[in-house]
């Protein structure tokens, strides 16, 4: 009986940690992001705002220079990453980004310029 017992708190305390990662593990990309997309005429700069709206993420992005905000027509989230797709002067455009480690992420614009983000702390 003692055995038994043990093993059931075992499962529950497993079931419980799942359930906590998978909750970080949804809302990580949830907050403000400083992101750079490294582009053949310079260094880009916007500050990502991404948050979760009836269980949705949605976003926009404000160039840094030009003060110009891009609101995000779709967003596809995968394991530890995200596919932002909106609409720019250049037509339709995407970029993804991969969780690197809780402050960072890394990814492509088109799959072709290197960009790259640290999470704005408050």
């Amino acid at each position: 009986m003692k055995k038994l017992s043990i093993l059931v708190f075992f499962f529950a305390a497993l079931l419980f940690s799942s359930s906590t990662m998978a909750q970080t593990t949804e809302d990580y990309f949830v907050g403000e992001w400083n992101v750079q997309i490294d582009a053949p005429m310079g260094t880009i700069s916007v500050l990502l705002t991404l948050e979760r709206v009836d269980g949705k993420l949605v976003g926009k992005f404000v160039d840094a220079a030009s003060s110009t905000e891009t609101k995000m027509n779709d967003i596809t989230e995968g394991d530890n990453s995200l596919t932002l797709n909106f609409t720019s002067e250049y037509g339709d455009l995407y970029f993804t980004l991969q969780r690197e480690d809780d402050e960072n992420v890394s990814g492509w614009l088109m799959d072709s310029l290197k960009v790259s983000g640290t999470r704005v702390k408050k």
